[in-house]
């Protein structure tokens, strides 16, 4: 799984913690990215906190994140 956060974007904090917490439970690679920069193809404004799944799905929603982190 990937996960993309912004340096004060909203949700990014809630989400690295449950990053933290998932640590050697799930494999993870977190990559900070520019509050203007598109990390999901098919989304017309960017958006961040995201979680792009091994299937190739995303989720967008931090608590959706933080509950899929903490399995």
């Amino acid at each position: 799984m990937r996960l993309f956060v912004s340096e004060g974007a909203p949700g990014s904090l809630p989400v690295l913690a449950a990053a933290g917490r998932a640590q050697g439970r799930v494999e993870l690679l977190i990559s900070t990215v520019g509050p203007e920069e598109c990390v999901v193809p098919f989304l017309a404004r960017p958006k961040v906190p995201v979680l792009q799944l091994d299937s190739g799905n995303y989720l967008f929603s931090a608590s959706a994140i933080c509950r899929r982190q903490n399995l």
